[in-house]
């Protein structure tokens, strides 16, 4: 059985000295909270959770992390995966780790698997 792969886009910017956590909409029932740690040996890991309010499982969910500068230009870019799927009324991890340095963050959602519905018998 195949699963409609479906582009989303939830985006919301960081400064990396903030500590509290952020959160971004994504388009049907998703939505991301997220925080980046304090830069650490040159590096600062931008870490959450990936929350699905919907009635349908969402499988191979990826994230992308960007690196803005002071213009909100992209300096830096990182793709990856929540851990797992993020079942129906659940939630995902995912911890990708960036050169320190951008003045913000930028976090969406750049693809997600929907799990087919059950059927009834």
């Amino acid at each position: 059985m195949r699963w409609p792969h479906l582009a989303l886009v939830g985006v919301l910017a960081l400064s990396p000295s903030a500590s509290r956590a952020e959160e971004a909409e994504g388009p049907a029932g998703l939505r991301i909270r997220w925080n980046a740690d304090a830069p650490a040996s040159g590096l600062q890991a931008v870490c959450g959770r990936v929350f699905n309010d919907g009635p349908t499982d969402a499988r191979r969910v990826r994230i992308r992390v960007e690196g803005l500068d002071d213009r909100g230009s992209v300096t830096a870019r990182r793709d990856g995966d929540v851990v797992g799927s993020v079942w129906s009324r659940s939630a995902g991890l995912f911890c990708l780790t960036m050169a320190a340095g951008p003045a913000s963050y930028r976090v969406s959602i750049i693809s997600v698997d929907w799990a087919p519905a059950p059927q009834s018998p």
